[in-house]
């Protein structure tokens, strides 16, 4: 009977072993998740409505993201819609112009991570905007580099076979967001990769101690 008792106390602290490292590996899971699919999330779908208009033959409707806009790489999407049906269109060649509206003499240039740089656009004029940007397979769309703070003038062309049309509208840009609130899921990730590999030293350690009491 003793020895059968000893028994099933091993088999339990084994089970709770088990459970405390599963806690753990579900914590560490969370940590990257939050760090890695929450910045990615925020960009999913089209953004904040941001303008409508119409032009002769299109009906416009622009997004952006973030909701509000920093000087830095801005997420600029548009919905192309057919007047006077508004059949999404799918067939037309959509370009930005982005232009300083304002003279302002304090202007807040933004702070981009080299790596980040490639894919944006160095120009400010003619930026083409792709089809099925982001999830939604409906918009044209691209990243725009605002290099600094102020009021921009968005000039959005769109041509359809030999017509072409465009409309515009004006973007406030707030001076840009402290790069450690800007990017702090790339900073995060050595702090991460630290507490993961002290969680997994630890898990390690109790699973010898565990064994050795259950031998």
């Amino acid at each position: 009977m003793g020895y059968l008792s000893t028994d099933g106390h091993a088999g339990n602290h084994k089970r709770a072993v088990s459970s405390r490292l599963w806690l753990l590996d579900a914590r560490c899971g969370l940590l990257f998740w939050l760090a890695f699919i929450l910045p990615v999330s925020s960009r999913a779908d089209g953004g904040t409505i941001r303008f409508q208009g119409d032009t002769k033959s299109f009906h416009v409707t622009v997004f952006t993201a973030p909701p509000v806009l920093t000087a830095g790489t801005v997420d600029i999407t548009v919905l192309v819609q057919g007047r006077p049906k508004l059949e999404p269109l799918l067939d037309t060649t959509v370009t930005f112009d982005l232009n300083a509206a304002s003279s302002a003499t304090t202007r807040t240039a933004a702070w981009t991570p080299p790596a980040c740089v490639s894919g944006t656009h160095s120009s400010l004029t003619a930026i083409p905007a792709k089809l099925y940007h982001g999830e939604d397979r409906l918009l044209y769309g691209a990243y725009l580099p605002v290099p600094y703070s102020g009021v921009w003038d968005l000039r959005i062309t769109i041509q359809r076979a030999s017509q072409a049309e465009y409309i515009s509208t004006v973007l406030p840009v707030n001076p840009p967001t402290p790069p450690a609130l800007a990017y702090w899921h790339l900073f995060i990730l050595p702090p991460l990769g630290i507490l993961g590999f002290v969680l997994n030293r630890s898990a390690k350690e109790r699973r010898k101690k565990g064994g050795s009491k259950s031998g």
